[in-house]
């Protein structure tokens, strides 16, 4: 009779944090009122923390209507921090889509995702394949701001395209890097088509 007892009292903890969890983020998705963003999160493992919530493989989701945009960061694990509205992911892929075709991906070791500021910072050796310029970008950390689809890279940054080579200091560009400017040390080399190839 007490191990059944035991077993409803985990089961009641565990659901009472699985809504906690959820509030915390429809709280952090919610707030200044804005109601551009759409929030899921899908778990497979929640653990509670003092100061923060413990996820263990899952995904974010946000939905930017006006550019008809949508990005889901998928993770190995992530802990939120409730007070300062920080989720820091693990081993994060980052796709970008527009319509339904993908735009951008990114993949980082270390994705910080701060809802207030509507913002991504991603380190530890930051690789970002762009479809559209079709061009593949390394380089060591990367700002982003979804709202505004600005993109901001520091470090080192290698570029590779069809037809472009490039290493800079700096990166500037929008989400899907049709728009960049490189900055700083800049070091360009073009390839040629080989015979039979379009120019």
């Amino acid at each position: 009779m007490k191990g059944l007892q035991q077993e409803r009292w985990i089961l009641l903890g565990f659901a009472v944090l699985l809504a906690l969890l959820l509030i915390a983020w429809w709280v952090a998705a919610t707030l200044n009122g804005s109601n551009q963003f759409t929030w899921q999160i899908q778990t497979s493992q929640i653990r509670g923390e003092s100061k923060g919530i413990q996820i263990s493989v899952g995904q974010l989701v946000a939905e930017i209507p006006e550019r008809e945009e949508r990005w889901v960061l998928q993770f190995a694990s992530s802990h939120y921090d409730s007070e300062q509205q920080v989720a820091t992911t693990k081993n994060g892929v980052c796709k970008v889509t527009r319509g339904d075709k993908i735009v951008t991906v990114f993949h980082a070791p270390t994705i910080k995702v701060r809802f207030k500021e509507r913002e991504m910072e991603m380190s530890g050796g930051v690789t970002v394949v762009a479809t559209l310029p079709r061009l593949k970008v390394n380089l060591e950390s990367l700002q982003w701001r979804w709202e505004s689809g600005e993109l901001v890279g520091i470090g080192k940054v290698k570029i590779e395209g069809e037809r472009l080579k490039a290493v800079a200091d700096r990166l500037e560009g929008d989400t899907t890097l049709q728009r960049i400017s490189l900055i700083g040390n800049i070091r360009t080399e073009v390839i040629e088509a080989k015979s039979g190839e379009r120019r």
